[in-house]
């Protein structure tokens, strides 16, 4: 965490997942308090995270495409090539849905 967070002024985000919630998950940020603040939030909530709905997008996009990709860096290179190309507007308007 310290190279991650090296000023300890770090904000970790994860959802209340039952995984995630393990003893020893909560055990460790129990260790590491002081270096980061752990940010509760809810589970299964995709609508509070605008990059779900992007990975959604991508993961669609790269299901129409065809042939599929025949090895990992083909993969790669069109996830790539969807990112560099997804349109500010759904940028926009993924932030603009969420609740205030």
């Amino acid at each position: 965490m310290a190279f991650v967070f090296p000023t300890g002024n770090g904000i970790f985000q994860q959802d209340n997942a039952p995984c995630h919630k393990a003893r020893i998950v909560l055990e460790w940020f129990e260790e590491l308090t002081d270096e980061f603040h752990l940010m509760s939030w809810p589970p299964n909530s995709p609508d509070l995270n605008p990059m779900a709905h992007i990975w959604d997008v991508m993961e669609r996009q790269l299901r129409a495409q065809t042939p599929l990709c025949p090895n990992i860096s083909t993969f790669l290179d069109r996830c790539l090539d969807i990112w560099y190309n997804l349109s500010p507007v759904m940028y926009q308007k993924l932030v603009a849905s969420m609740p205030r």
